[in-house]
Formats: structure tokens, C-alpha cells, sequence
């Protein structure tokens, strides 16, 4: 993919007379034209003629966190972490807003920690999306070709792709993304690029994935109060699935589960493309939740417990192993607890979200078609023993999938928790530069002018 070709935004605060910088070949001093010297046009020449690495940030506002990434991309594409921040996260739920101030405290917080570490300034600001006001469509569209004889051109791919996105959807719904699966010529399916073909009927078949517009625009309003401006909303699963999945495993078929705090983000790929999108509103917070009812403590001490003693297979666990904690009822005295039946709290739970992943496979229809198996990410799949409830539950050979091949600060982001934030990188750098979310009345004017002038 081409990389933009951003223009020279800054220059250095040197000492250079106006010629080293200025657009002309000569400058004016006291009513006299004077001509650069040699030396001063080579410097403009390499100033001005210098490409300037895209600087990149991702913000993944999560349940429990909210992570900052802020990478910088060669020419090539080449990616460096400079900067990674996180701040805890208190104002999110399932992926959606709840408390503003909260977010933005978090959101400014994060950044403010990866642009210490990056000292750059971000040009381009991509944010994730995940809840389950997402969803994802099938979507079908067909057009006349306009010059059979010619061949099939650019408008006729942009019509039947418009006519595909033509369906009616609700009004506090938006279209955050479609993805193309495949082109049919005359009937013929299995085309990618039907250009310069000949046919006299062209068809399309396409994913769309809508979010909620309310859901969208308070991510943006927070991004915005924290003194950042988002270039694109992604989804977070699309954007994890970059980060992780090779190009074997997609043209395979796998199935991506990326288990978060609040919510289980799934994406099937076959054939090289995405399939099938869903979100299921289970995730670790749920297992953090059944560790603070069983232990009758805080979430926060619930969380830190099942990092540290969690697992989720319990015949793997010695039973005579035993976990001593303060009780809260016996004035804070240190009792013993088996660490089996906390792995057998957390396995429960654990087979509750793959037993709704499985059935949201099943209902995909591409069960059959997945032959890569599963592929976890997210904080929750760091938890012990998952991949072989995921193996027994999924009936898939499972790995656990994390952020590889990037340079620069890669150590640190080389986690499931990371997958995301690097994910919208890879984004950025291969879809472009992206657009800014527009105001919905524009969106219609620009409708009405594209219906009325082509």
C-alpha cells in the first residue's frame, strides 16, 4: 500500500536567512535582489525535498485501561514504537462511554506518558471501538455495466459498491466500515478486481460493520477534551487481527478472539478476507467479578489475584496447594483458600464466554471453513490454561497471539495486552491516512451533490 506523502508541516528554529526556506530563488535586502548562495540552495534543496516520517498515534480505550501507542513509520513502512502509556480505565463499560471526565482524565494521562517517551508530536490520531452496539451486515449490490465493450471501469465498481450500501439502516446507526469479499461478472464469482473484464452485469458481495453514532461521537468528544483530534475510529478487532494474524492464517481461515475487560471482539477470515464480525458482551471482568463475590473482596484485590494465582484448567493445580489472604470478616487475619476451587470459579466463567464464541461461529456459517483454528489476544488470554479450554471448547488448535516484528520500544509492546493499540498502527499504515469523521449534515449535503452530479 502507498504511504501519504505528507508535506513539510515544520521546520527547524534555525538561524537561516529567508532564501534557505522561502518558495523563490533569490531574497530582497535594503531594495536589492541578492541570489543564494550554493551552499544555501543545497540546504533548501534537502530541507524542502525531505520526506518527514508519519508520526502515529493509537488510543485503545478499553474497559479496564486505556493505552496510548505513538509510533513513528519510515517511507518504506517500517514501524518504531517510540512511546507507550497507560492509565486505568473508570469510565468506560462495555465499551462505551460512562463517565466523560473520568475518560478524559484517563485518555490525557496515557497520552501524556507515550508523548514524554516519543517526544513527537502526533499528525495522525486513530481510536479504537468495540461494544455490542456493533454489528455486521451481509450486503449484496448489482449494476448494469456501462460499457460492456470497453470493459468494466472504476464507476462501475463504485456504483455497485454504492448500491450495496444503499440498505436501510437505523437512524442512530452509521457505517463504520465495509469490506469487500468478493466481484461477480455475469454470475462469475471469485473476481477481486473485476477492472478492465468484460461483462454486462457486475455484482458485488461486501461485510458492513455499523456502530452505534452516539457510541462513536462520545469516543470522539473525550479524544477531543483531552487536546487530540481522532483522524479515524477503528474497530478493534479489525485492527487486532493486523496485529497478530499472518497472511497463512488468513487465507486458511481463522477465527481471532480477542477477549478484553468488557467484551469478547471475534473476526473469521477465509480466503484472505474478513467474514464474519461479532462482539459478545463477556470478558474479564466477568471473571474478576465471580473472584470478588467468591473471596468477598475488592475487584481491585480480585483483579490482582487472578493475574497472579488465576488459571483456568483446575486439574493442572495441586490440590493441596492453598493461597493465603486477609479476610475482611475476620478483621483483616490471613485465612487459607485451595487455589483449585479459585481455578474452578475462573474456568466456569471462562468456558461461559468460548461456549458464546462457539455458538457465534456455528452461526457464521464458516465453521467448517476454518482450518488455521484460533487465534486469542487480549488481556484476559494471559490467564493460565486458557488455550486449552479454548482447544476443548472451539475444537480448534489455539495459540495465543501477540505484536511481533515492530522495532523501537517492541519488548514492551510485545503482549496481547498491546495487540490493539499496535493493530490500529498497522491500520494507519496500511489503509492511509484515513478521514475525519464528519459532521452528519455534511455527510448529507455531500450525498445529495454526489446523487445529483455524479
Amino acid at each position: 500500500m502507498k504511504l501519504m506523502n505528507p508535506t513539510l508541516r515544520w521546520l527547524p528554529n534555525w538561524n537561516l536567512p529567508a532564501f534557505a526556506l522561502a518558495g523563490t530563488t533569490g531574497y530582497t535586502t535594503n531594495g536589492h535582489t541578492r541570489q543564494p548562495s550554493r551552499r544555501a540552495s543545497r540546504l533548501r534543496g534537502r530541507l524542502l525535498g525531505r520526506k518527514r516520517n508519519r508520526a502515529i498515534t493509537a488510543i485503545d480505550i478499553g474497559t479496564t485501561k486505556i493505552c496510548v501507542i505513538i509510533a513513528e513509520v519510515n517511507e518504506g513502512g517500517s514501524l518504531s514504537i517510540l512511546g507507550v502509556g497507560s492509565s486505568p480505565s473508570k469510565g468506560m463499560r462495555r465499551g462505551q462511554v460512562t463517565d466523560v471526565d473520568h475518560t478524559v482524565s484517563a485518555i490525557a494521562e496515557a497520552f501524556e506518558i507515550a508523548h514524554e517517551l516519543a517526544r513527537i508530536a502526533p499528525s495522525e490520531i486513530y481510536v479504537g471501538i468495540a461494544g455490542d452496539h456493533i454489528s455486521g451486515i451481509d450486503v449484496e449490490g448489482m449494476v448494469e455495466v456501462t460499457n460492456p465493450n470497453v470493459g468494466i471501469d472504476e464507476r462501475d465498481c463504485n456504483g455497485v459498491v454504492k448500491r450495496a450500501l444503499g440498505f436501510s439502516m437505523p437512524a442512530d446507526m452509521e457505517v463504520l466500515h465495509h469490506v469487500i469479499r468478493e466481484f461477480l461478472v455475469n454470475g462469475n464469482p471469485g473476481i477481486e478486481n473485476p477492472i478492465g473484464l468484460y461483462g454486462t452485469r457486475l455484482e458485488v458481495r461486501a461485510h458492513v460493520i455499523t456502530s452505534s453514532i452516539a457510541a462513536a461521537n462520545n469516543l470522539t468528544r473525550c479524544v477531543k477534551r483531552a487536546g487530540l483530534k481522532t483522524s479515524q475510529i477503528v474497530l478493534e478487532s479489525l485492527a487486532s487481527s493486523l496485529a497478530i494474524l499472518s497472511e497463512r492464517e488468513r487465507e486458511l481461515g481463522v477465527v481471532m478472539v480477542d477477549i478484553g475487560g468488557g467484551t469478547t471482539d471475534l473476526a473469521i477470515f477465509c480466503q484472505g478476507t474478513l467474514q464474519y464480525t461479532a462482539e459478545i458482551a463477556l470478558g474479564g471482568d466477568a471473571i474478576t467479578q465471580d473472584v470478588s463475590t467468591m473471596l468477598r473482596c475488592s475487584p481491585h484485590d480480585a483483579e490482582n489475584l487472578k493475574k497472579k494465582f488465576g488459571h483456568a484448567n483446575p486439574l493442572s493445580i495441586d490440590g493441596e496447594e492453598y493461597i493465603d489472604l486477609p479476610s475482611p470478616l475476620k478483621g483483616g487475619r490471613r485465612v487459607s483458600y485451595p487455589r483449585r476451587e479459585l481455578a474452578e470459579v475462573i474456568e466456569a466463567r471462562v468456558e461461559e464466554i468460548f461456549e458464546a464464541v462457539k455458538k457465534v461461529v456455528d452461526r457464521s456459517g464458516f465453521r467448517d471453513q476454518v482450518y488455521a483454528g484460533a487465534v486469542l489476544t487480549g488481556g484476559t488470554s494471559l490467564l493460565d490454561g486458557i488455550e486449552a479450554v479454548a482447544e476443548r471448547m472451539l475444537e480448534y488448535p489455539t495459540r495465543i497471539g501477540m505484536p511481533q516484528g515492530l522495532r523501537g520500544m517492541a519488548e514492551v509492546v510485545s503482549s496481547p495486552i498491546y495487540s490493539t493499540g499496535v493493530g490500529l498502527i498497522q491500520w494507519a499504515v496500511h489503509e492511509g491516512p484515513g478521514y475525519q469523521r464528519q459532521n452528519w449534515l455534511i455527510r448529507k449535503i455531500k450525498e445529495v451533490f454526489v446523487d445529483i452530479y455524479g
